[in-house]
């Protein structure tokens, strides 16, 4: 583990770019979890990302003596331009042929691997990968064209938990924390 030296540079974040998604095929208990391809969907325009978390305070001789915390899941709101009815059905277990998507009672959502990057004013950027996310419905509002122009852009939700082959939940890399060009480049590569 390394320690920050001081004085390093730290530039604020700007953007936001390269949001893609991989299908978690097996994720077993003892072994490695397994994925699909890496698809991108263009066009990401924020990601909202809250911890889950429970905290409790150990009380003794009329003082705090202990703390302890979890973070038992992420939840995530992803802003996107566009969603086209192929990603939706993907994303979310649905069937679609010829143009029509059909969501069935029974379909279930299945889980992905999502990557993004976040680019900072010093032309440096942050890479994150979440494991395992199962997306919702997505929230969308359409309205009637105005005097003023309004774009109607949908919104997706999703739960990141922990896989269960190795209890990882996510992982960032960081050029100004010293992620190499080689890595950076291959980030959406595979998960």
């Amino acid at each position: 583990m390394s320690i920050t030296a001081s004085g390093i540079t730290n530039s604020p974040f700007i953007g936001l770019t390269g949001f893609h998604v991989a299908k978690l095929i097996n994720d077993p208990a003892s072994g490695e979890a397994t994925y699909g391809e890496v698809i991108s969907i263009p066009h990401i325009r924020g990601i909202d990302i809250k911890p889950t978390s429970a905290s409790a305070t150990l009380y003794a001789d009329n003082q705090a003596v202990d703390t302890a915390n979890v973070t038992s899941e992420y939840d995530l709101t992803i802003d996107v331009a566009t969603l086209p009815l192929e990603y939706k059905a993907l994303l979310l277990g649905h069937e679609i042929s010829d143009g029509v998507m059909v969501a069935n009672k029974s379909d279930v959502a299945p889980y992905f691997a999502i990557a993004f990057e976040t680019t900072k004013r010093n032309g440096k950027k942050r890479f994150c990968k979440f494991f395992k996310v199962q997306f919702n419905e997505p929230e969308e509002k359409p309205a009637t064209k105005a005097e003023n122009i309004q774009y109607n852009t949908p919104t997706l939700t999703g739960k990141a938990i922990y896989r269960t082959s190795d209890g990882n939940s996510y992982k960032q890399g960081d050029e100004e924390a010293g992620l190499t060009g080689e890595a950076a480049a291959a980030w959406y590569a595979a998960v």
